[in-house]
């Protein structure tokens, strides 16, 4: 939903009406959900109860009296802050009803300078083409309410309109986790679908009901003497409040009615007329209007049926409906019988404070259209049309096609309106993501007048791909298959004919791409994708785009580098040119992907920054009008990492999660929190990446696989203390053992990262665990761990993947190592080495820990590539080794914080050595726990935190021979 069709009446507080009766007993319920005011803290007070209920029949004066009261308790100090919002039967739509939720939200802030900061960013994320799921924007706004500096009471009004299981959930998530500085007040004529009953027992609910807002007969007397302007007797007023039960509109159609009765007849009938008010409320009520309605003059009452059919009136709305045969020609007269019926109280109900939007009391305006039904039943068509017409000229869309439905269902077989209009905006309404809304036009449309246009056809199967392609699959077909047999009807119009044909190939590419991906048909989609490129209109250029980037996604699953890149190149340009950003997002981004994955760590850096540039330029706010560029911070903070530039990989990482949130793009979204979990283990964190994970799955529940195969990636750093290999990796990697007996690594994409990296933490647990086991045992394990790394390892190289290429023979360096084959070992060190250099990768070797450090002191020793090892050196926790020689002359002993003891040196030297805590204490017949304290004895002295700190300062300070290869590297 775009913002500037948002409806301003909707989020006004009712003016408190001039007959107002106060209702001070039931002021006094509603302050008990109050919190208790603090006076002066500069913390918002925490309210006392979540939930407000005023729940009774229409007529009871809910609105009337939560207005009073938001009215009240605006001059309290500290203030609270008040947003309203008027629910109906539109906001049925979940992105509608969040659109308004947010709009209402940002209404309450109370200095200038921080007007709109509420729910920034988020009404542009759910006009994106794949919205945010509701949750996620729910959880963004509470927690940006919970820091908000004052109280706040949020009042959804007519809550008895929605009836969508999906707004509800909405409002529940909303009211579990509702911050303690703010109170949500809810006005319906029936009970939400909310968990009453938990929050009653919980004391965390006021509730008001019929019976507590009807009138007593001392606010009877008052609203009918007073307000109405009655003088009845203390007798009749008790008869009328037992004749109405204290119903407030009972009452106030009956004084409406006295009031007409005394001045024809005076006062003489008074007795017998308040004794004719029998039966229950709806005949009470009937009879009422139509006393009411005849005591008006024939251009009122004319005024009142006509417009009956709008749920929202204003001067020239009401204009365009009376325009002819109604006296109501003269521009502006219609505004003149609006302000004469508020100011008679015939229940009309402005909607802001200028008096330009008012609705009729919603009975009163039932029992209307009741009687125009009965009256003027030919007039409402014209009537509905006449106000589809003008809210199409002011751009409301919904509520126009509203009316033309309405019209149809008044005058069967006058749909031409309604499908023009659906014609001409189910498309922006779709790229709007308001899929919901289109759907149930195309409910409301008879399936033959669907059928009959192929453009609709189109259409509506283009709104269930969108919503749920496996679900509605069969029916999307069909809805293709009666586009192209309707083409004849479209005559000699070849620009329809090939809209149709274009877009229905269109489909079917995105329901393979979305559906069958899965299922391994690159080539299909591509061949789809392109002749849907081709039959497209000259004019669909943003179309095309989106097909130039599936066939870079088809690409990406075969591994064809270069046709891979061309495509996407080809998304830019045509992205651009047909105003597709969300295409030019994506497709800049899976340009770097395929830089990164050639092996072009540079250039994929470049083009991300670029497009974070361009973007910038662009949008004057890039990052709220299009949440997708997240994807571009992800990417940037993944090469960022790699290269060990760790605080401003963290900020881009941080930042593009934080927009993602708002796109479905989970695959990007995963590993953004991969490497930012990646970033909290080498910051020592493990548990903060722990947690990084477990906020992935929650992000990414479909990709449990994904985050059991990191888990156990950062498992293996253990192995960096000296541990065993931890027994859940073995078990993981033995459920997870690839099949070698095929050729080809069977359900592989040699882009996709989730199954690289399961594999890959498969080959590391099975290295690490013939590490440590005995010489005759290495090969069984190690053999088949080779054979997949090297039938990897030629795939990559015949697909010029040479950054895959690394990973692989970094691995299979580790791997020959493990296996005591260090002649081998080198040689393929040495090739992953002149790979990576010249681009700088970091990471990938550094992140492997102290095997890849022996490795690469091994190379500095051979004198391989030895300017880029000293780098890569200088990214592990402790310095590069130093040459045999004297201890630096800057550092001796003395500087130790204190001195260490005899035994605490020769636990020292063990742990230099490479002895686990486990067989030092074997070594010295010691227990676990005193090695345990000698060690921390250690650090304390030497002023550091690891094992790893300990060697390298006890070297710096000649207490170790400088000689010797630390213990991490052992």
């Amino acid at each position: 939903m775009q913002q500037h069709s948002l409806l301003a009446t909707k989020l006004y507080i009712p003016p408190i009406r001039a007959e107002l009766v106060s209702r001070p007993r039931l002021i006094e319920r509603l302050n008990a959900g109050l919190p208790t005011r603090g006076g002066h803290s500069r913390t918002p007070d925490a309210f006392s109860r979540a939930l407000t209920l005023v729940s009774a029949p229409a007529g009871f004066g809910k609105t009337t009296l939560v207005s009073e009261w938001v009215h009240a308790i605006g001059g309290v100090s500290p203030p609270i802050a008040v947003a309203w919002l008027s629910l109906d039967e539109d906001d049925n739509d979940p992105a509608r009803f969040l659109a308004y939720l947010i709009a209402a939200l940002r209404r309450i802030e109370p200095r200038q300078e921080h007007a709109g900061t509420i729910g920034k960013g988020v009404l542009s994320a759910l006009q994106s083409s794949q919205p945010p799921p509701a949750e996620a924007v729910l959880i963004s706004l509470i927690n940006e309410l919970a820091a908000f500096p004052s109280s706040i009471i949020l009042v959804l009004d007519d809550h008895h309109t929605i009836e969508s299981s999906p707004v509800d959930d909405a409002l529940a998530f909303l009211l579990e986790r509702l911050p303690v500085n703010m109170h949500l007040v809810i006005a319906t004529r029936e009970d939400p679908h909310l968990p009453l009953a938990r929050l009653r027992a919980q004391g965390q609910l006021t509730e008001l009901r019929a019976t507590d807002l009807r009138f007593s007969s001392s606010e009877a007397a008052e609203f009918l003497n007073q307000a109405m302007g009655l003088d009845l007797s203390a007798e009749d007023i008790a008869a009328l409040e037992r004749r109405t039960e204290g119903w407030i509109a009972g009452l106030q159609l009956a004084a409406l009615a006295l009031q007409g009765t005394f001045s024809t007849q005076g006062h003489e009938d008074t007795n017998s007329l308040i004794q004719s008010f029998t039966g229950s409320h709806r005949y009470v009520l009937d009879y009422l209007v139509e006393e009411v309605l005849e005591q008006q003059s024939e251009s009122v009452q004319t005024f009142l049926l006509q417009t009956a059919i709008l749920d929202r009136l204003t001067g020239s709305l009401c204009d365009a409906l009376l325009a002819e045969g109604s006296g109501n020609e003269a521009p502006g007269r219609s505004q003149e019988i609006l302000e004469y019926l508020e100011q008679s109280n015939l229940f009309l109900v402005p909607l802001d404070s200028q008096r330009q939007w008012y609705r009729y009391h919603h009975l009163f305006g039932e029992l209307l259209r009741q009687r125009l039904l009965r009256t003027l039943p030919g007039r409402i068509p014209e009537l509905n049309r006449r106000a589809s017409a003008w809210y199409e000229a002011e751009g409301h869309i919904r509520e126009a096609v509203q009316h033309a439905l309405a019209e149809a269902d008044a005058a069967p077989g006058t749909w031409s309106t309604a499908v023009s209009l659906i014609e001409r905006h189910a498309f922006p309404m779709l790229y709007r993501s308001e899929v919901k809304t289109v759907l149930e036009w195309f409910q409301a449309l008879p399936d033959h007048l669907t059928r009959a246009h192929p453009t609709l056809c189109v259409t509506h199967a283009w709104a269930m791909a969108v919503a749920e392609p496996e679900e509605h699959r069969d029916e999307v077909e069909r809805r293709l298959v009666q586009a192209e047999q309707g083409l004849v009807d479209l005559g000699d119009d070849p620009e329809r004919k090939a809209w149709v044909i274009g877009h229905v190939a269109s489909i079917r590419a995105y329901l393979l791409l979305s559906i069958a991906q899965r299922a391994g048909d690159p080539q299909a989609l591509i061949a789809l994708s392109r002749k849907a490129q081709e039959l497209l209109p000259d004019s669909e250029i943003g179309a095309r785009s989106v097909h130039a980037l599936n066939i870079g996604y088809a690409y990406l699953t075969t591994g064809e580098a270069a046709a891979a890149a061309a495509a996407f190149d080809e998304a830019v340009r045509t992205g651009q040119a047909g105003g597709n950003y969300y295409v030019v997002v994506y497709a800049i981004y899976n340009q770097a992907l395929v830089a990164r994955h050639r092996g072009q760590l540079r250039q994929a850096e470049r083009i991300l920054q670029q497009g974070v540039s361009t973007f910038g330029t662009l949008f004057e706010q890039p990052a709220q009008a299009l949440p997708a560029i997240g994807c571009l911070d992800v990417g940037l903070g993944c090469v960022l990492l790699q290269q060990d530039q760790r605080a401003e990989a963290e900020h881009a990482l941080r930042r593009g999660l934080d927009l993602l949130r708002w796109t479905a793009n989970y695959e990007v979204s995963g590993e953004g929190y991969a490497a930012l979990a990646q970033q909290r283990q080498v910051q020592g964190d493990s548990d903060g990446a722990l947690e990084t994970l477990a906020e992935m799955e929650q992000v990414w529940p479909a990709a449990a696989f994904y985050t059991e195969a990191l888990r156990v990636r950062l498992q293996l750093d253990r192995l960096a203390e000296g541990k065993d290999v931890p027994a859940v990796a073995l078990r993981w990697a033995q459920g997870h053992l690839p099949d070698l007996n095929e050729t080809e690594v069977p359900g592989i994409n040699p882009w996709g990262q989730a199954h690289h990296v399961v594999h890959l933490t498969w080959a590391r647990v099975q290295i690490a665990r013939a590490r440590l086991e005995a010489a005759d045992r290495k090969g069984p394990i190690l053999q088949p761990v080779l054979a997949y790394l090297q039938r990897r390892l030629d795939e990559a190289e015949a697909r010029e993947l040479a950054g895959r290429a690394i990973e692989l023979t970094v691995l299979q360096a580790l791997a020959l190592e493990a296996g005591g084959d260090t002649t081998r070992a080198m040689n393929a060190l040495e090739r992953a080495l002149n790979l990576a250099g010249p681009e700088g990768f970091i990471r990938v070797f550094v992140d492997e820990g102290p095997p890849m450090a022996r490795l690469l002191y091994e190379a500095l020793t051979r004198g391989i590539a030895p300017d880029y090892v000293r780098r890569l050196w200088a990214a592990f926790p402790m310095p590069e080794p130093e040459q045999a020689g004297p201890p630096d002359t800057q550092a001796s002993e003395t500087d130790l914080i204190e001195p260490l003891s005899d035994r605490e040196l020769e636990v020292l030297q063990l742990i230099a050595e490479g002895l686990t805590n486990p067989e030092i204490a074997s070594r010295l017949f010691l227990s676990l726990h005193t090695i345990k304290a000698h060690a921390r004895n250690i650090y304390g002295k030497l002023g550091v935190h690891n094992r790893t700190g300990a060697v390298a300062r006890a070297r710096a300070l000649g207490v170790l021979p400088s000689t010797q290869l630390p213990g991490y590297f052992r």
